[in-house]
């Protein structure tokens, strides 16, 4: 208690901090609910260090980003902006971080004001307004100078890139975990090759490069009492990239019918009606602005970003659980067998995912 009420006053709120709340659905960092006696409320939030050593640079993407979607919603008046898009608060020496005794570092935004997240889709309205949010801050951000963006976490969602880490894992992993992640191990081998067709089609320049915000999982997506969809948070890992990180990385979390770390996989399935609403929500913001080659790679997009999120679980167990915080010691290993269950779920739906798709986009 006291380590967070000395950070919260090294920040310009002009309030006095009354009660805290741990919020725990972060896999990385650690962030708090701060209630004030003045009645506002913040989000508090320490980085790992482990994950994000250029905090600094990570915390100054994530303002630079907030920044722009404020000029581009101007239609709010100026003391209500904060409740309809992510608002960080600078410290009493005018900085957007605080670092305090550990070195550690930590940023404070404005909670949104009568904002709940969603850990698993309700119904297709929810999937509906997800696809809406997400499309809406690729096409606000349309416009940001990319150049202005720090890219902390190179390759983050490449698939050579993380094959790599895989095999540094595989090569010094215990012969425990070895035998426990053989079969995860094995679809991993078999899949790895045909998962890597955005990486080439990236390389090759097919795509265009755009504002991402590259964690787009529906507990990141804020929604009112009316369940409209009100911005994305979480934006630690805004950087360049493709349309279809977002838009695969959220199906990855809105059509699965269990919770990501389910370990009863006959409980993971690929819930189309989800992806169809979602589908049709993100058309609408982002249709006019796609490319051919954009649209013809959103199928199989679906079947990478899962795949990809299953890798680095898997990569994590290998590596005796560095990354990923963990509540019981096979917790990455359940992880990424469910998000393998679930790229395997979208293979078998694929033609149907194709066909809808196609005709939501097309030209």
């Amino acid at each position: 208690m006291i380590q967070v009420q000395e950070v919260f006053k090294a920040f310009d709120t002009q309030t006095s901090i009354e009660s805290f709340t741990v919020l725990n659905t972060g896999h990385i960092n650690d962030t708090y609910l701060i209630e004030t006696k003045e009645g506002v409320k913040f989000v508090l939030q320490r980085i790992n260090s482990n994950v994000f050593s250029e905090a600094a640079l990570m915390i100054q993407n994530k303002v630079l980003v907030s920044l722009h979607l404020q000029k581009k919603m101007q239609q709010y008046s100026k003391d209500k902006l904060h409740q309809h898009v992510l608002s960080f608060v600078k410290t009493q020496q005018g900085a957007f971080f605080y670092v305090d005794h550990n070195n550690h570092y930590w940023n404070l935004s404005f909670f949104i004001k009568g904002s709940i997240t969603y850990e698993k889709t309700p119904n297709t309205a929810i999937a509906y307004q997800a696809g809406k949010a997400t499309s809406e801050f690729l096409a606000l951000t349309a416009d940001f100078p990319l150049e202005s963006i720090k890219t902390i976490l190179p390759d983050f969602h490449s698939i050579d890139n993380r094959y790599r880490q895989f095999l540094t894992a595989l090569n010094a992993a215990s012969p425990t975990r070895l035998k426990t992640a053989e079969l995860l191990i094995d679809f991993v081998q078999k899949e790895q090759e045909n998962m890597r067709v955005l990486d080439e089609a990236i390389t090759m320049n097919k795509l265009p490069l755009r504002l991402t915000h590259n964690d787009t999982k529906i507990s990141n997506i804020l929604f009112n009492a009316s369940d409209i969809a009100i911005c994305l948070i979480d934006t630690d890992t805004v950087m360049p990239g493709v349309l279809h990180y977002d838009y695969a990385d959220a199906i990855r979390t809105i059509c699965n019918t269990a919770d990501e770390d389910e370990s009863d996989l006959l409980k993971v399935q690929f819930h189309l009606d989800y992806f169809k609403s979602y589908t049709l929500g993100f058309s609408e913001n982002i249709k006019e602005n796609c490319t051919l080659e954009e649209v013809k790679l959103l199928p199989i997009s679906l079947q990478v970003l899962p795949f990809i999120m299953g890798l680095r679980f898997l990569t994590d167990y290998l590596n005796e659980d560095v990354y990923y915080k963990t509540n019981y010691p096979a917790h990455n290993l359940d992880r990424a067998a469910n998000q393998f269950t679930l790229v395997k779920e979208i293979q078998q739906n694929f033609s149907e995912i194709k066909t809808y798709i196609t005709q939501v986009f097309s030209f």
